[in-house]
């Protein structure tokens, strides 16, 4: 018995599979506590990003660590029994892998991935380590109840510009069919060689470094069976509006 379930484990690890909690639409109609601990969510990716209960900080989980950028944007690393009300993770294994040798804004970088990638309607995990000349971030409150609206939390966040430094920058690209269930386009967090900066990128230019991505095909989401979801309004007039505006875009 006990070797059946070692076996079960070991099979249970599938390579560029994103796992999901919830929506973007719940998380923008200010659905701020979810089910799913940290401990929970690393049984299905070591690398991804999300955000904490309450709207407590931006999340990034790199190498299986799961680090919590609160609002003065300082890295901590968060403890498993903490709960999540949106992530997305993956087991990332890179299908491509370049080097980029000279500076690539926000649209160039992105576009060199789509160019990689190729398919416009596949999922992308993507991860770039080097060097950065700019990556402006932005960190979340924790929220008290009753929770405002996302976009109320987002017009009165930090915001934070790191220059010339080190480190690493994942994420993922969603299909734009995908809008509301996800972030359409490009949702990606940062985090410096230190290990004590970074959060949400707005805007960024990489200098040099190695860039690797996977296209994801096969998707899973766990909706919530909380009171809050049942509630929630996820299809809102200009949803596809508040969503760029909430992700800085």
């Amino acid at each position: 018995m006990t070797e059946q379930l070692n076996k079960k484990t070991a099979t249970s690890r599938v390579t560029n599979r994103l796992y999901q909690t919830s929506t973007m639409s719940a998380l923008l109609d200010a659905v701020y506590d979810g089910e799913t601990t940290l401990d929970d969510l690393l049984q299905h990716g070591d690398f991804g990003l999300g955000t904490f209960n309450a709207l407590d900080g931006e999340m990034i989980v790199a190498d299986g660590v799961v680090k919590q950028f609160r609002a003065e944007g300082i890295a901590s690393q968060a403890h498993g029994g903490l709960k999540t009300p949106f992530a997305c993770v993956t087991f990332f294994e890179p299908e491509q892998t370049i080097t980029l040798d000279r500076p690539h804004n926000k649209e160039e970088f992105e576009a060199k991935v789509d160019e990689l990638i190729g398919n416009p309607n596949l999922f992308a995990a993507v991860r770039f380590t080097g060097e950065f000349e700019l990556a402006d971030t932005r960190t979340v409150f924790c929220q008290c109840r009753p929770y405002p609206h996302m976009l109320d939390v987002v017009a009165r966040q930090p915001t934070f510009t790191m220059k010339n430094i080190s480190g690493q920058m994942l994420g993922f690209r969603t299909p734009h069919y995908m809008q509301g269930i996800n972030v359409a386009g490009y949702h990606l967090h940062i985090l410096s060689d230190d290990a004590q900066h970074g959060g949400h990128v707005t805007d960024y230019v990489v200098k040099r470094g190695k860039l690797e991505v996977a296209s994801i095909s096969d998707l899973e989401i766990e909706l919530p069976r909380t009171k809050d979801f049942a509630e929630a309004n996820l299809n809102p007039e200009g949803l596809s509006d508040s969503i760029r505006v909430a992700e800085g875009g």
